[in-house]
């Protein structure tokens, strides 16, 4: 982007004025008329830009440069200003109706974000922005959508605008534009399709819960099995520990039989556990 010198515009507002006053004070009534339509003439080139703009200057037609925002000047007649917007600009595509590669036909709206990076390129290279922007995303969204099924399309709108941005980049961006993002934002797809994958979203989500539970019930086998396989072990050691003592088993009979609810007093006579004894042998 070149720069234009406004300090050599405002030298030649100066010299304009110096003329004008000039005139009216050195050739009386003659000079008084050429001094006012000359100043007329002088201040009518004062424009402002504000800081968001930036202001293309033509000189007799040709390109001159840029000025940026402030209180500028231009000859009048002889200079052309247009001025550029330089914030962010979104425009909204039209609908387009667009086929998917399994054959649906589905309605398409989105927006362009973009921003003017060099303004001079932009008034030389384009006669119209937005119309060039619409024509190149319209042209490659029918072609990117072409290449996917309608599930991915649904689930894939960030990628999709994401891959339409870096194409249309690809082509403009050397006429000083810099497309920022494109957002899908709708889909339009028709009801019985729409219809269809209710019913198949459906049918997944109570596939998944069959399975969570077809899960959960074979984790709980697993863990009742383990505490099988715990108590078993446990009445083995507990076996061979009560073996191991003379009087194990039979205190342990006698522990049962005081914990019981059996309010009878039971009386056993000593020798019973030299029985239990050589039983135990």
């Amino acid at each position: 982007m070149e720069e234009y010198s406004n300090m050599r515009q405002w030298t030649i507002f100066f010299i304009l004025l110096l003329i004008s006053v000039s005139l009216m004070k050195f050739l009386g009534i003659v000079g008084i008329i050429f001094g006012i339509f000359l100043l007329i003439y002088t201040l009518s080139g004062i424009r402002i830009i504000y800081n968001y703009e930036k202001a293309v200057i033509f000189t007799l037609g040709y390109y001159s440069g840029v000025l940026s925002g402030g209180l500028i000047y231009i000859l009048p007649g002889f200079q052309k200003l247009i001025k550029v917007d330089m914030r962010i600009i979104n425009y909204d595509l039209p609908e387009q109706v667009l086929l998917t590669a399994d054959n649906v036909n589905i309605t398409v709206r989105s927006t362009v974000f973009y921003r003017i990076v060099d303004p001079g390129k932009v008034i030389m290279n384009i006669r119209d922005l937005n119309r060039a922007i619409l024509n190149y995303a319209q042209t490659n969204l029918r072609d990117i959508f072409g290449k996917y099924n309608l599930n991915d399309i649904l689930q894939k709108k960030e990628e999709i605008g994401n891959e339409l941005r870096d194409i249309i980049q690809k082509e403009i961006g050397e006429w000083g534009v810099d497309i920022i993002a494109i957002k899908i934002q709708d889909l339009i797809v028709p009801q019985e399709i729409l219809s269809a994958l209710t019913q198949k979203a459906i049918a997944e989500r109570q596939r998944d819960a069959e399975i969570l539970r077809a899960q959960g019930l074979a984790q709980a086998k697993v863990i009742e099995s383990q505490g099988e396989l715990q108590a078993a072990e446990n009445f083995r050691r507990a076996a061979e520990i009560l073996s191991e003592s003379d009087y194990g088993i039979v205190l342990r009979f006698l522990d049962i039989l005081r914990n019981s609810q059996n309010e009878k007093i039971i009386v056993i006579p000593p020798e019973i556990f030299d029985l239990f004894k050589k039983h135990s042998k």
